[in-house]
């Protein structure tokens, strides 16, 4: 999944607040790196998150996630979080997830998160909103 040839990426910086004690990112915060980058990605998409919640009642869960540390980021770091579609079914998406350093490019870690679309109130499944069905034709890595 060359960075190059990706489609969105968002630029972070790493805060003090989230290295440990070994001085290096703290391993949890990769799930809130990937969250922000997808958050991003939905104002790309110019989809409304909060407006599907509060006016049908439609929203993702988090269903899997999987994180393979490469190499570790440290304080004041710049970050680049490409984000593209993986698979895509009627009510769920996979998000493939790539972090690397902006100085060198460098391979910080890679991710996999699946989104289950659902009715909130009855926590069943709802079809996928039309934006994220036409993703993987779009995606170039």
């Amino acid at each position: 999944m060359p960075s190059d040839e990706s489609e969105f990426f968002y630029i972070l910086r790493v805060r003090y607040s989230e290295i440990d004690a070994q001085a290096v990112v703290f391993n949890a915060h990769y799930l809130t790196y990937f969250d922000t980058a997808l958050n991003e990605y939905m104002r790309y998409l110019k989809y409304d998150y909060m407006g599907e919640l509060e006016k049908n009642g439609l929203d993702f869960v988090v269903t899997r996630a999987l994180i393979e540390y490469k190499s570790p980021a440290r304080f004041d770091e710049e970050l680049k979080i490409y984000v593209k579609a993986g698979e895509i079914k009627p009510a769920s998406i996979q998000w493939n997830i790539q972090v690397r350093k902006l100085t060198d490019n460098s391979l910080v870690c890679t991710g996999e998160l699946t989104w289950a679309f659902l009715q909130l109130e009855s926590r069943k499944p709802a079809k996928l909103p039309e934006v994220f069905k036409n993703l993987s034709s779009k995606s170039r890595y």
